[in-house]
């Protein structure tokens, strides 16, 4: 069997956009959601209420509070929730995990600028914790990427942990893919691409896994200012 991922940050949680953006995704037959500036409040509540429709009826239960930005992880099937990864960081639903079977995810919505270095230090700490053959991923927007590679300059003072995930051993799937590639799935108002979503991999997994790709029809059409990845394995 396949599973296919979706991570893809919707925009202030959706707003008026809902609609369009619940079609959007059921147009990719995701299983999983890994979904990125979900809000609280009536909000979270119509994003959830929407997913549940389609057949995303299974998500995880850390919600920001009212207008705070976090991640969900919604699915079709169970799964068992691992909550936030952890709570040393102000705002801990920006991480949290699921846990289907052996397969672990952790869903990621990280902050800008040098706020995002404590949930660096502790998503880098948790993926070291997992055992030698775990099937552990971490997917979502980092708000991250390596210079002159990611982005045409050097704007981000973070991409070093980038580095840090590598020597623990995970893997930066689109980039070994594409290690020439150049896609960008978000841009500033300025003009400035940026590829700051991302899927890291346990070795374990890299082995399992199909295609890998950026979906830019999302960001173009103004659904979001985010493009969508996807992520194809076998379960």
């Amino acid at each position: 069997m396949t599973l296919r991922l979706l991570a893809w940050n919707i925009r202030q949680g959706g707003g008026t956009r809902l609609a369009r953006i619940i079609a959007a995704i059921a147009q990719h037959e995701a299983d999983v959601l890994v979904i990125s500036e979900y809000r609280g409040g009536e909000s979270g509540e119509r994003l959830r209420a929407a997913l549940a429709s389609t057949g995303y009826a299974h998500v995880t239960g850390a919600m920001p509070p009212a207008g705070g930005n976090g991640v969900l992880i919604a699915a079709r099937q169970a799964f068992d929730d691992g909550g936030p990864l952890t709570d040393t960081v102000s705002e801990p639903y920006r991480i949290v995990r699921a846990y289907f079977g052996a397969l672990r995810i952790y869903g990621v919505y990280m902050p800008n600028l040098l706020k995002k270095v404590p949930y660096w230090q502790a998503l880098i700490a948790a993926l070291a914790a997992e055992p030698l053959q775990a099937e552990a991923l971490a997917i979502g927007d980092f708000n991250t990427c390596r210079a002159y590679i990611d982005e045409p300059g050097a704007i981000d003072s973070c991409a070093h942990f980038m580095d840090g995930v590598a020597e623990i051993g995970f893997c930066d799937l689109w980039r070994r893919r594409y290690p020439d590639g150049r896609e960008f799935s978000w841009y500033s108002t300025r003009g400035n691409g940026f590829r700051i979503d991302h899927a890291f991999l346990s070795p374990a997994l890299v082995g399992r896994t199909g295609e890998i790709r950026y979906s830019h029809d999302e960001r173009t059409s103004g659904l979001s200012d985010h493009s969508a990845l996807l992520l194809d394995f076998d379960i």
